[in-house]
């Protein structure tokens, strides 16, 4: 009988500590179980870019340098991401389950920093609000079991903001933390290299301290500059010419801005195959930009073509799950999973494109001022110069999944005002 006391009393004790949880630890839980539900479920089984970040991760373990073997070094694919599943690899051993436990905090990260700055942005309602989106976002969901840089680089650009963010932070230190986050961003990918004039942008818009906010800037880009400056080196060792991160600016550039570009993937032309990585990279580059400069008109066409194809679709979480799916599975679930994907997507991004609609009807054109706005756009514009794929729209998701948090407070509040004019 005492026994049972002591049982029941520790029950009530756990059941008082989960009713105290807060909504936001409770919407971090709910994407846990969620994505571990999904890991039980389905298989890693690397594709595409995932086959070649296990590859090299391997490689980078084993000590046989970044690239298909000791004697094909490489720097196509940023180091970054590799570089991150190699540590667990040399601790682990080559076993997919500490990358799937990674995906899964670097998801809590994300949602959890969403909520941040949609709480500084708007109210905590809509932090709320936001966090539940994206924790039952499906391909967000998805990428738990995929190898991938999407998460990591979502996860980094969040972090780098709400440091910079945190006005209680002495203005330089917070200069000094971003510039070491978003160099490792782009580590991951180089298309944070220009971050920090947004940050740049966003405290002269708050402060107009144009001539302090430089000063701290500039130390961003000086930090970035130092800690890059080893990989440069490098690259240049390898490939005996000049590379800051990676060689495939000028190929994505060129699949995107050819005479035959549909404005996604292309394989790259066959007179590149005799030439190494950089010089491939530089020689590409310049096809694509006599191009745009020969037909002006036909980039800007293919421009909007491009940023329209980038938010058109999300089933690239289907799409490098589908070998683990049908080994399980087979083909038969990959239809309804990406129906699921996309309406679930449509539906959230045409609430975030009200979102900007009911932010300008309040705040007039200054809402193309406003971080969530201006992020967006920032990553939306790179890929529709370049090239377009449906998972380039993955780092703006949490501005998507704020704007769209916005929009469906918005109507919850102007229902709740039609009752109570009602009664």
């Amino acid at each position: 009988m005492h026994f049972s006391n002591k049982s029941q009393i520790a029950n009530q004790e756990i059941s008082q500590k989960f009713t105290r949880l807060s909504p936001e630890l409770w919407i971090i839980l709910i994407a846990g179980l969620v994505r571990i539900l999904w890991a039980i479920a389905v298989p890693v089984v690397p594709v595409s870019d995932s086959y070649a970040y296990d590859t090299f991760a391997q490689n980078l373990a084993t000590g046989q340098g970044y690239g298909w073997n000791s004697t094909s070094l490489t720097a196509y694919w940023p180091v970054g991401t590799s570089f991150i599943y190699s540590v667990f690899y040399r601790i682990f051993g080559h076993t997919y389950a500490p990358i799937i436990v990674f995906n899964g905090l670097l998801a809590a990260v994300i949602i959890a920093i969403s909520m941040r700055l949609a709480k500084i942005w708007f109210n905590r309602r809509i932090a709320l609000i936001t966090g539940l989106l994206i924790a039952i976002w499906p391909s967000q969901v998805q990428f738990t079991t995929v190898l991938n840089s999407e998460l990591i680089f979502t996860a980094l650009v969040l972090i780098a903001l709400i440091i910079w963010l945190n006005e209680p932070t002495n203005l330089w230190v917070r200069s000094v933390l971003v510039g070491v986050v978003l160099a490792a961003a782009c580590y991951v990918r180089p298309t944070a290299l220009l971050i920090p004039i947004l940050l740049l942008f966003f405290r002269w818009v708050k402060t107009r301290q144009l001539f302090k906010s430089l000063k701290a800037i500039l130390i961003v880009f000086v930090l970035m500059a130092v800690l890059i400056a080893p990989w440069s080196i490098r690259n240049t060792r390898v490939f005996g010419q000049f590379v800051t991160i990676s060689t495939n600016g000028g190929a994505n550039f060129w699949m995107g801005n050819n005479p035959k570009s549909t404005g996604g993937y292309m394989p790259l032309p066959p007179e590149t195959k005799e030439m190494n990585e950089a010089q491939r990279d530089k020689y590409l580059k310049s096809i694509a930009t006599t191009h745009v400069k020969e037909q002006p008109l036909l980039f800007l066409r293919r421009t909007i073509t491009r940023l329209i194809d980038t938010h058109s679709r999300e089933s690239i979480g289907i799409g490098w799950n589908e070998k683990g799916l049908t080994a399980r599975y087979g083909s038969s679930i990959l239809l309804p999973l990406k129906i699921i994907n996309q309406i679930y997507w449509l539906l959230v991004l045409g609430l975030a494109l009200t979102g900007i609609v009911l932010l300008y009807q309040q705040h007039g054109w200054i809402v193309v001022a406003h971080p969530v706005v201006v992020i967006w756009g920032y990553f939306a514009a790179i890929h529709a110069v370049i090239v377009a794929q449906d998972r380039y729209h993955f780092p703006s998701i949490p501005m998507i999944g704020i704007l769209a948090a916005f929009t469906l407070a918005y109507w919850f509040d102007r229902k709740q005002k039609l009752k109570n004019s009602e009664k």
